[in-house]
C-alpha cells in the first residue's frame, strides 16, 4: 500500500503553471483599475474620509495633498461624509506632519475639529490605512488619494477590513510613470514582496 502525503508531482507542476497566469491576470486587473481611475459609482454615504498623505511644507500642504482636501471638504460640505481623518507623518526635521497638516487646512475652511482626526505617523499607504484603522469607525469609508493611486489606496483599506469606496483627484503630471509606479506597488503586494 502507498501512503503517499503530499502533492503529486503532476499537481505541483500545474500549480507552477497556474500560479503566474493567476498573478497575470490579477495584474492586468490591477492596471485596468488603476488607468480607468475610480469606479462611477457614488462614493456616498460615508461615516468617513480617509485623505491619503502627501506632501507639506511647514505646514502648508503641496499642490497635490490641497487637492486632495479639497476633494475631502467637497464631500463634507455636501453631507456625504460625517468626518474627515488625514493621514501621514513627517520627514526628518519637519516641525508638522501631514496629518497635522491637513486638519489645520480642513479646519481653516470651516470643517468643526469635532468632525476631524489626523493620524501622524505614517511613512507609507499601508500604514496610512492601518495607522488610521482606530479613527475612522464601523461604517463605510471613502479613501481620498490621487485617480491613479485610489485603486492601490482602497484595495489597501479593504484588505484592513473596512468597506472602502474610493475618491479620486485626477493628476495631470507624469500619468504614465505615475501608472506604472502603482502597477509595480501592487505587483509588490501580490507577490508579498511588502505587506
Amino acid at each position: 500500500m502507498n501512503h503517499s502525503y503530499g502533492p503529486r508531482p503532476r499537481n505541483v507542476a500545474r500549480l507552477l503553471t497556474l500560479a503566474p497566469l493567476l498573478l497575470i491576470a490579477l495584474l492586468v486587473g490591477d492596471l485596468v483599475g488603476i488607468v480607468r481611475g475610480p469606479s462611477t459609482t457614488d462614493p456616498c454615504p460615508a461615516e468617513a474620509a480617509l485623505v491619503m498623505g502627501a506632501a507639506q511644507y511647514d505646514g502648508r500642504p503641496s499642490p497635490v495633498f490641497e487637492r486632495r482636501l479639497l476633494a475631502a471638504l467637497e464631500l463634507y460640505q455636501s453631507g456625504c461624509i460625517e468626518r474627515i481623518v488625514v493621514s501621514g507623518g513627517n520627514q526628518p526635521g519637519d516641525r508638522t506632519t501631514e496629518g497635522g497638516a491637513g486638519v489645520a487646512w480642513l479646519a481653516a475652511r470651516g470643517v468643526p475639529t469635532t468632525a476631524l482626526a489626523a493620524e501622524e505617523t505614517a511613512e507609507t499607504s499601508a500604514q496610512n490605512v492601518q495607522l488610521s484603522l482606530h479613527l475612522l469607525g464601523d461604517g463605510p469609508v471613502v479613501v481620498v488619494s490621487d485617480d491613479l493611486h485610489a485603486w492601490r489606496a482602497a484595495w489597501l483599506a479593504r484588505r484592513a477590513g473596512l468597506d472602502a469606496r474610493r475618491y479620486g483627484v485626477r493628476i495631470r503630471e507624469d500619468r504614465l510613470g505615475y501608472a506604472l509606479r502603482e502597477l509595480a506597488a501592487m505587483a509588490a503586494y501580490r507577490i508579498g514582496w511588502i505587506r
